[in-house]
């Protein structure tokens, strides 16, 4: 699968497609595609130990993920290079999480990211009557972990990933559920709900914050008990529900880092 980088409505190509014996648009230096394919940076504290040897065992923690694209861009006309000026300076200009979806080697993956520094893009000459330019963009992603496709499962089956890092589900229940409800998950962990579910009405659980929504609103308040889990790669989870009628979607995403 030939690179390709969507975000925030711009598509940069790892190579021209040849599809056209006139290539234009932005693509991918040589090397240009940093960040995505490493692991993020690590973040622990370092206590030394005092009067010994070493230093206390600290939990290790992954950063954010820092995703920079050095490339060119190609255009036949001066209106045409301007046009794609306009695309990269416009990239997260405003400082908003934008989503950018990559296919490379075979896979389609994606992560929400804002703009992490000052876009630049240069005038780099004329070759073969091509009007070419330098430019970088960079971005974070709060959240180091990338997606890709999610699996929903019905609650009582064996619920599982292709990713290589624990991936919280989102559960969806659907009413009614009078007077509340209780999901037990992995390990036996239970997720309390006290606010009644009307027919039609849905609640989404969000096992990443543990928070609870109704019909897409953050609900306060609503929750006894709010143990969250994640379910491991390589491995399955049960979920289960008690209280009312109504049904329960359990989604998981394919995670990675």
């Amino acid at each position: 699968m030939m690179l390709r980088i969507r975000v925030g409505g711009v598509t940069i190509l790892g190579r021209p497609d040849g599809s056209s014996s006139k290539p234009k648009g932005l693509f991918v230096g040589p090397d240009g595609f940093a960040g995505w394919d490493d692991g993020p940076d690590l973040r622990r504290e370092a206590v030394d130990r005092p009067g010994q040897h070493g230093q206390f065992d600290m939990p290790v923690f992954n950063g954010s993920r820092v995703v920079s694209i050095d490339g060119h861009a190609l255009a036949w006309s001066e209106s045409e290079l301007g046009h794609l000026r306009d695309l990269i300076m416009g990239l997260g200009a405003f400082g908003d999480l934008m989503r950018i979806t990559v296919d490379h080697q075979g896979s389609t993956r994606w992560a929400d990211v804002r703009r992490g520094a000052k876009p630049t893009f240069q005038d780099a000459g004329i070759r073969f009557g091509l009007l070419r330019a330098r430019f970088a963009i960079h971005f974070v992603a709060p959240n180091p972990r990338k997606f890709g496709e999610t699996r929903e499962f019905p609650a009582g089956a064996a619920s599982f990933h292709y990713g290589n890092f624990p991936a919280s589900p989102e559960l969806i229940v659907t009413g009614p559920k009078a007077g509340g409800y209780t999901i037990t998950g992995p390990g036996g962990r239970q997720y309390v709900v006290t606010q009644s579910l009307a027919a039609g009405q849905t609640h989404r659980i969000d096992m990443n914050t543990g928070w609870l929504y109704l019909n897409g609103v953050l609900q306060s308040g609503a929750v006894s008990q709010a143990r969250t889990w994640a379910i491991p790669p390589g491995t399955s989870a049960i979920h289960t529900i008690t209280g009312g009628t109504g049904s329960m979607t359990v989604r998981v995403p394919d995670t990675f880092l």
